[in-house]
């Protein structure tokens, strides 16, 4: 496309025909019924839906699809002065600022918020208490228009300066911090390397210059670690992944000089010949590695109970279970004097009895309140507690509460679901572990890995880092109970009897009949349609199913028990775009599960309202109160460290405050949401990816299944989706979309530090 002859199309995005996650590309209609089309980097393009859009492009005829504007820009059409008064200065509504914006010129309207703010009085919404919150929110930001002008010449739009307040508002002199080095803006999601330099070479940065290299490597580094789950990598991929950001050919003596270089300073090394780790992951697997070596060597042997198998029969009574040879090899191992052990077990194993056993037995030579259970999600730890009878708690509460000590004031610690737990937050643990504290590692290693870097827990079963249990016989109470058995053959890689009647498991059967004979028949245009015909026969299904659990979900909420009505049913699926993915899973189950009538917050994707389920989606730190204060109307606000897949539930939406209030029962906390920030750091939890339902466990889980899901099908996904569900689970769905999943092995290695220096040559 010729850029230097383009021309604007302005219009409301009407409907987003179609998108792709990868490339980006999108497929759109305005209202005006004109076709536009490109790739569109921001944000989702869906969340745009309703908003008046500028494009720069041009016209062109396709083949198949008629006359369409294909853009190179897309960017939203409201004045820089509104964006800013809705977006960034706290207190102004949508509609305060559009009857601002219509009295005053900009030029006044600055005047007016610089030197007679009291004029803003005149406006209804507008009070002497939110007018102090306005002015003070306008005299600490407005210097931020000045960097939405800068950047704005450069393509950064204004959902991206709104990001890039969000991470960098409270810096000083900020423009010349961006000038001077362009690249810190590559972690702003939807910048990333490429919008970063195309800044930084207009700001004269050289094409061939160490800083622009090494700012490429990290990055690349960082996102290869992050998207990957890998700790370390290949120099010869390295190199290949950098000659695409960086549009090199045959440039490697350059990258050798940078990695010198960053070697040099400690910000990369090498993990063995010819292999990489940024310095953060190299460290935290190195310590993990030493901290294995070293409980070996200092274990003090010492027996519990000497008189082991009299002991078992008295403890089986009272756990009201026989405990097999693998579950008794498990508890003699603590027995015998291992300070550190692996109780590894798939679903269905008796992990949990397992562990109240060790405990229990532990107990015989340390007092209760030594004893600590902790695990990566609020959920997952009040699951362990009620399982064995334990203190239990989230790793990050019992790390924030004794971030002041050295060490843990515990005798012994139980991590469950360790398989969530990457490089980081293990290296976290285990750096405040005493030497003479029992440590107990609970996980399934036929669930998915950890979301983010590193496999600790596959790492220390194949290396044989620590003494292991291996539970492998399932346990049932009867033949018609099939959860776990059905899991367990999904992770062999078989297809499970799943047709059968269960008391907790069905398949409801939406297939496209003679699917495979249609494929190779129809055209693919055709076949699309078809494949989108059934996809929402399958969303009528689930919203059918979905609704047998409104009155239960309903009741729960009535009766104040917020934890249970948030784990009673879980919507869960592979992809987040599509008719049954996350996002219009979400928007259909809502309209089913909440009938709240009350004044609602338009969201770009979603509207919140009151009694909605839902997730936090970024680790931050928040305006909170404990459930307790917040019932008492306290206002002694605190900031605590909210995270990545807390569960929650909406309490109150403050038009007046522009504010947002949830509530996470399993932290005891009650959050406060600004309006303006509500997209970036919530979403509706209706329905949740497989990656968000890591360590949750929901009386009933719902999973859709569709050959539109293909790509993301396979054994470890399948297997950790349906071992989420406590007493039921429903699949509904293709038939032979679920049996090619079930005989989809997923078999990727992570590359780790940990690998690289016990396989070193």
């Amino acid at each position: 496309m010729d850029t230097n002859n383009t021309v604007n199309l302005t219009g409301v995005l009407k409907k987003v025909l179609y998108q792709n996650e990868e490339s980006k590309y999108c497929i759109a209609v305005l209202e005006s019924n004109q076709k536009v089309c490109g790739q569109y980097f921001d944000t989702d393009i869906k969340k745009l839906e309703g908003e008046e859009i500028l494009l720069k492009g041009n016209w062109e005829t396709h083949k198949k699809y008629g006359v369409q504007f294909a853009f190179i820009s897309l960017e939203l059409k409201e004045r820089e002065i509104f964006f800013f008064l809705t977006k960034i200065v706290k207190g102004i509504t949508k509609k305060v600022a559009f009857e601002l914006t219509t009295k005053y010129t900009e030029e006044e309207l600055c005047e007016i918020l610089d030197n007679e703010p009291s004029k803003l009085l005149e406006f209804k919404g507008i009070k002497e208490k939110k007018l102090i919150q306005i002015v003070t929110s306008w005299n600490k930001f407005k210097h931020l228009r000045e960097m939405a002008n800068f950047l704005g010449q450069y393509g950064v739009t204004k959902n991206m300066i709104n990001k890039i307040f969000q991470e960098f508002g409270e810096i000083d002199n900020l423009i010349e911090k961006i000038k001077t080095n362009p690249y810190m803006l590559i972690n702003i999601k939807g910048i990333g390397f490429k919008r970063a330099d195309e800044i930084a070479r207009a700001l004269g940065i050289s094409e061939q210059s160490s800083f622009r290299i090494m700012a490429c490597l990290n990055y690349t580094l960082k996102e290869y670690c992050d998207s990957n789950g890998n700790s370390s990598i290949s120099k010869e991929k390295l190199f290949s992944l950098l000659d695409i950001s960086l549009n090199f050919n045959d440039k490697n003596s350059l990258y050798e000089d940078s990695i010198i270089e960053m070697l040099a300073s400690d910000t990369l090394h090498e993990t063995s010949k010819d292999r990489f780790s940024p310095s953060m992951l190299y460290y935290a697997e190195k310590k993990i590695l030493e901290f294995f070596e070293s409980r070996q060597k200092l274990q003090i042997p010492q027996t519990i109970v000497k008189d082991f198998d009299t002991y078992i029969t008295k403890k089986e009574k009272t756990l009201g279970f026989i405990l097999s040879d693998e579950q008794k090899k498990a508890v003699s191992l603590i027995n015998d004097g291992e300070n550190t052990i692996l109780l590894v077990g798939y679903a269905g194993t008796g992990k949990s009895t397992s562990s109240r056993a060790i405990l229990e037995l532990l107990e015989e030579i340390v007092p209760f309140g030594d004893i600590q259970c902790i695990a990566l999600s609020g959920i997952a730890a009040q699951r362990i507690s009620e399982t064995t009878g334990y203190n239990a708690a989230t790793i990050q509460s019992v790390l924030m509460a004794n971030k002041e000590k050295d060490e843990f004031p515990y005798k012994v610690i139980l991590l469950d679901e360790a398989s969530m737990v990457n490089s980081v937050t293990f290296y976290q643990i285990i750096s405040k572990i005493s030497y003479d504290t029992v440590f107990v590692i609970v996980g399934d290693d036929g669930q998915l890995p950890a979301i983010g870097a590193g496999d600790i827990l596959a790492d220390a079963i194949k290396f044989n880092l620590c003494p292991a249990s291996k539970l492998t016989k399932i346990y049932r109470q009867n033949e018609l109970q099939a959860i776990a058995t059905i899991a367990n053959d999904i992770r062999k890689g078989e297809v499970p009897k799943y047709e059968e009647k269960y008391e907790d498991f069905k398949f409801i059967d939406v297939s496209i009949k003679n699917h495979f004979i249609l494929k190779n028949t129809l055209s693919t245009y055709e076949f699309n349609d078809l494949r989108a015909e059934n996809s929402y026969k399958i969303l009528n299904q689930i919203l059918n199913t979905s609704s047998e659990y409104i009155k239960v979900i309903h009741k729960l909420r009535e009766e104040k028990n917020i934890t249970k009505a948030l784990t009673a049913f879980q919507v869960i699926t592979p992809m987040k775009s599509g008719i049954l993915g996350v996002e219009n899973l979400n928007i259909n189950l809502q309209k089913l599960l909440n009938n709240n009538k009350n004044k609602a917050f338009q969201g770009r994707l979603y509207q919140y309202k009151i009694a909605d389920k839902v997730i936090h989606i970024k680790n931050e730190n928040m305006q909170s109160l404990s459930m307790t204060e917040y019932k008492n109307g306290g206002d002694n606000y605190v900031d605590k460290r909210i995270f990545n897949g807390m569960l929650g539930m909406i309490i109150k939406l403050d038009f007046e405050e522009q504010k947002c209030i949830v509530l996470y029962p399993n932290d005891d906390t009650v959050v406060f949401y600004d309006f303006n920030t509500l997209d970036n750091l919530i979403s509706l939890a209706y329905c949740l990816t497989i990656h968000k339902t890591q360590g949750m466990e929901y009386d009933t889980a719902l999973i859709p299944m569709s050959f539109s899901h293909f790509i993301m099908h396979n054994t470890k996904l399948l297997y950790t989706a349906i071992t989420r569900a406590k007493n039921m689970c429903y699949i509904i769905g293709e038939n032979e979309a679920f049996q090619s999943a079930c005989t989809k092995l997923e078999i990727t290695q992570r590359e780790t530090v940990i690998t690289d220096m016990l396989t070193e040559v």
